[in-house]
C-alpha cells in the first residue's frame, strides 16, 4: 500500500486508488450530492446560480463536470468554456467543435507517422517481410 499526500488538504494516507484521502473524497461526495439535490429542484440554474445556491465554488463544479462526476441531462443552462476556444459546453475538457478538431489533426499526424516509418524501412529486411536467414 502506498503512501501518500492528499492533492487537496495535503495530510498523509494510505492511496488505494485516488490521490485523495478519505476525508476529502467524503467531502466531495458530499458536495456533489448537495449539487445535484440542487439541479433537482432548479434544472434551469447555471453554474453560478448553483454555485451560489450550495457554498460550492464555480471552479469545483466545473472540475466534477469535466471530470465525469457530475454529469448534466436535463440542465440546458450548465455550461462552462471550452478549454482550448472558449465555446460554451456541457461535458468534458472541450467542446464537440475543438474535439473533432484534435482527432482530425491526431489521425492526419499518424498518417504522416506512417508514412515517415514506411519510406526509412525502405531498404530493410524484417522477419515479417519473409526474409530468412541461412
Amino acid at each position: 500500500m502506498a503512501i501518500a499526500n492528499c492533492r487537496r488538504c495535503g495530510r498523509l494516507f494510505n492511496r488505494v486508488g485516488r490521490d485523495i484521502c478519505p476525508d476529502c473524497v467524503k467531502d466531495e461526495d458530499d458536495k456533489l450530492a448537495t449539487i445535484r439535490a440542487y439541479l433537482r429542484q432548479h434544472p434551469l440554474a447555471n453554474i453560478y446560480e448553483v454555485a451560489n445556491g450550495t457554498d460550492v465554488t464555480y471552479e469545483e463544479i466545473v472540475e466534477f463536470i469535466r471530470d465525469g462526476r457530475l454529469v448534466l441531462r436535463n440542465n440546458p443552462n450548465m455550461v462552462y468554456p471550452c478549454e482550448r476556444c472558449g465555446t460554451p459546453t456541457q461535458a468534458g475538457r472541450l467542446c464537440t467543435n475543438c474535439a473533432k478538431e484534435m482527432a482530425e489533426e491526431l489521425e492526419r499526424a499518424r498518417e504522416g507517422h506512417r508514412k515517415t516509418s514506411a519510406e526509412r524501412q525502405g531498404g530493410f529486411y524484417s522477419r515479417s517481410d519473409g526474409f530468412r536467414p541461412s
